[in-house]
């Protein structure tokens, strides 16, 4: 791998295949500044039309090793739901594979950060609403009013559970 410096931002590239590996504070540093982001996509060059494999080796997840350290990587799904799966040394860096800081970039200036929150929350209130149904259940366990009756609160309790998961599983 090669040092290079894109706008006032240095990386290291792969020669060979055009990945990009930074270190973890480069990174936020450039998801938090719209002028490095336009510096990278600057440099960016057009990505070449991918070209399906004949066969499955294509398709093969493998996992690298991070260039400081050398254990394997995670790979994760930026922020849940950007579609760009990279290789994270949550210690070190990340490494991406050609085109995929572009298309991070793409995803952080079109807003992916507030869905990716919006999601984050609606899960957030989905567990906690299943909490909620669970620890009446276990009340009403405990009181031995199990398939007795519901009050009015119980009853809306499980409604707006239910109506939570619906809205959670139709998005």
């Amino acid at each position: 791998m090669s040092a290079i410096t894109i706008g006032t931002t240095a990386m290291r590239e792969c020669e060979r295949c055009g990945g990009i590996w930074l270190e973890v504070s480069t990174f936020e540093k450039i998801c938090a500044d719209r002028e490095k982001q336009s510096a990278v996509l600057g440099a960016a060059l057009p990505a070449p039309a991918r070209q399906l494999m004949a066969t499955d080796e294509s398709e093969k997840i493998s996992y690298a090793p991070c260039p400081q350290c050398g254990q394997l990587m995670n790979r994760i799904n930026f922020a849940r739901c950007s579609g760009v799966i990279v290789d994270v040394c949550k210690g070190h860096g990340t490494w991406f594979d050609r085109d995929e800081l572009s298309g991070i970039i793409q995803f952080i200036r079109s807003g992916g950060f507030e869905v990716s929150r919006q999601r984050e929350k609606r899960e957030i209130e989905f567990e906690r609403q299943q909490l909620r149904t669970e620890q009446m259940l276990a009340a009403s366990r405990a009181s031995g009013s199990i398939g007795l009756s519901y009050s009015d609160e119980e009853r809306l309790g499980g409604i707006s559970a239910a109506g939570s998961l619906l809205k959670f599983l139709l998005e």
